[in-house]
């Protein structure tokens, strides 16, 4: 999979071993250190190259003291200020506090392993400013959801999104009966009711696809360039979309609703979608509201969750499409 976790990893094992000048680091040193941990953790190793690359980085990007000293005929390398450490940052308690912070919640929302990088940093900074900064008490609680399948394959997604590989996938769609392999280019990640979903191209159309990652039975990079999106722009795509489902043809329209009953104060206060306007509220017990959205399945879906109190005023066509679907579900209860 991608190589920054790998190259990042690398340069933070090699800081640690500079700033132990009780031994003296010879390049066969530093790399059985750096591959010892590597193996550990990404069950990979680098050769003699990659390292002289990496403290050249150190050097050149980080402007890392390092100097040269020479045993003999042999060559170790250490930090010329004793000092010096490239997770040296101004950051105070208080920070690191409100960062522990951070990451709480956002674990209680995600079950990302990038967090687990999030947390490995924080430990270090405060191990850099010495301090121990004290667990917090819980504070704020969010609804657990059950474990997604296809949720492993976040992080290399993401990773991949970020630095543009193009991926191989085995995935088997629903009624599929086999598992298919597909090269796509990976644009988006999305979730939608604790399911996870990949927005992308596959290799040679024209057209946006969502693959489910439950469905995703294996990925791996692939070696052919990547194609930049140009298919959609991903922080407007769903603006008027609920769900991942982009039927084609369709286009966003305003959907007339009218609301009654026990579900008055409930859409009031928690809107159907970000775009839902108060047209009329004759009384108490009625609404009228205004939603602009594509018409998909998703959005049928929601719909019908709020029935009986709800009815599609315009367009017709929603209208007949709840009705019937309604009709069907009444004659399975019966």
């Amino acid at each position: 999979m991608p190589r920054n976790k790998n190259f990042t990893r690398r340069i933070e094992i090699l800081d640690e071993c500079l700033r132990r000048r009780q031994k003296k680091w010879f390049i066969e040193d530093l790399l059985n250190a750096v591959n010892d941990k590597l193996d550990e953790r990404f069950d990979k190793k680098v050769g003699k190259r990659s390292l002289y690359d990496d403290l050249k980085y150190l050097q050149e990007e980080k402007n890392a003291p390092i100097i040269k000293c020479w045993e003999g005929q042999r060559v170790y390398y250490k930090y010329e200020d004793t000092t010096y450490s490239i997770l040296n940052l101004p950051i105070s308690e208080e920070e690191i506090i409100k960062l522990k912070d951070a990451i709480k919640m956002l674990r209680e929302v995600n079950d990302f392993n990038l967090l687990d990088d999030v947390d490995m940093i924080v430990e270090k900074l405060e191990h850099t400013i010495a301090t121990n900064v004290p667990e917090n008490r819980s504070m704020i609680q969010f609804e657990k959801h059950t474990y997604a399948d296809g949720a492993e394959y976040i992080d290399d997604i993401f990773s991949a999104i970020k630095e543009k590989n193009v991926l191989k996938v085995v995935y088997q769609p629903f009624g599929a009966p086999e598992p298919q392999e597909w090269v796509i280019h990976p644009y988006l990640l999305k979730e939608y009711r604790n399911r996870w979903f990949l927005i992308c191209r596959r290799d040679g159309t024209q057209k946006v696809s969502n693959l489910a990652l439950d469905r995703i039975k294996k990925i791996k990079n692939s070696s052919i360039p990547f194609i930049e999106n140009d298919l959609f722009d991903a922080d407007t795509f769903y603006a008027y979309l609920i769900g991942v489902t982009f039927p084609e043809g369709e286009n966003a329209q305003d959907i007339l609703l009218k609301v009654t009953g026990r579900q008055v104060n409930y859409v009031k206060t928690k809107p159907i979608h970000k775009s839902q306007e108060i047209v009329e509220e004759p009384n108490g017990n009625t609404l009228i509201i205004r939603l602009k959205l594509i018409n998909n399945y998703e959005l049928q879906s929601v719909l019908l969750s709020y029935t009986p109190d709800i009815e599609v005023l315009q367009p017709i066509s929603l209208r007949d499409q709840l009705k019937e679907k309604y009709l069907a579900m009444m004659n399975v209860l019966k």
